[in-house]
């Protein structure tokens, strides 16, 4: 049986970076608290989006797909139990597009304006992820980094296609060309899935202006270094910046310190999968557990 109430410490913060006149990125925390059970199920929702377009059309369409993904989500999130949060991030981001179009309509000079997004939704041990552009999230896990969004970038095609490796992507000359954004095109396909949190993981958001200044490899040893997810955001923006500081830097990191244990899960995962019987074509492992 889920706990209803989990002790999360998070660390976040944006930053202009050492080249750009003004920060166009934007980001959300919120813990959300159901009133749909006695006790109330505890949810977070985390938001990164870096906006682009210029004459502020960037800082303005990071702002409203913030705004709108939190003012169209939390209400589904806290009235009753959510059947499936992937979907309703996909919808609210597929909103956000139709308003980001809109806005552009009725304020042309915002022509051209845009941003990535990527959410999560954290219930509990499950992470809900929402996903489009080159916004990234990572888990790490100890000695462990793993990214778990797909850039939405024309080097990221290269690299599936076998054309470049992810050290020659780094330094590509067209490494900034994205294929898929918020606000662009009429419609707007969102990457979304469902990972699962366990004892020792940290959720990481987190703009460009990280990845281009920091390897993977990086970011996980200046996070070690730390035990709190501020002083982890601090700590990588400042090493983003002293590396050229070439775009905005946002980051949020996420911490539970009330998660199961991943071989106990996997486990007791295991104990309860049907086993199918000798002579028979389907059934459950006979005997007591």
């Amino acid at each position: 049986m889920e706990k209803d109430m989990y002790h999360v410490n998070i660390g976040f913060r944006s930053d202009r970076g050492r080249k750009r006149d003004r920060d166009e990125d934007s980001l959300a925390v919120v813990h959300m608290q159901a009133i749909y059970e006695s006790k109330g199920a505890q949810s977070v929702l985390l938001v990164v989006a870096d906006g682009m377009g210029g004459h502020r059309a960037g800082e303005v369409a990071s702002q409203l797909a913030v705004q709108g993904l939190i003012t169209t989500l939390t209400p589904d999130l806290v009235k009753e139990p959510p059947q499936d949060i992937c979907a309703l991030m996909a919808s609210a981001i597929e909103g956000i597009n139709r308003t980001l179009l809109d806005h552009v309509q009725a304020h042309p000079d915002y022509h051209g304006m845009g941003t990535t997004i990527t959410s999560a939704v954290i219930m509990g041990p499950r992470l809900h992820i929402g996903h489009v552009g080159d916004s990234r999230a990572y888990i790490l896990n100890g000695n462990h980094i793993r990214q778990v969004t797909r850039d939405h970038s024309l080097v990221q095609e290269m690299i599936d296609s076998g054309q470049l490796s992810r050290e020659e992507a780094r330094v590509h000359p067209q490494k900034h060309i994205i294929t898929r954004a918020v606000g662009i095109l009429p419609q707007v396909k969102v990457d979304s899935h469902i990972e699962n949190l366990y004892e020792g993981d940290i959720l990481l958001l987190c703009c460009d202006g990280l990845t281009d200044m920091l390897t993977d490899e990086e970011i996980l040893s200046i996070m070690n270094d730390h035990d709190d997810p501020q002083a982890m955001c601090d700590a990588l923006i400042e090493h983003a910046n002293e590396k050229g500081g070439s775009d905005n830097i946002s980051v949020i990191i996420f911490r539970c310190d009330d998660l199961p244990n991943r071989e106990e899960v996997l486990s007791e995962e295991t104990r309860l999968k049907p086993q199918k019987i000798p002579g028979t074509h389907l059934g459950v492992q006979s005997g007591s557990w």
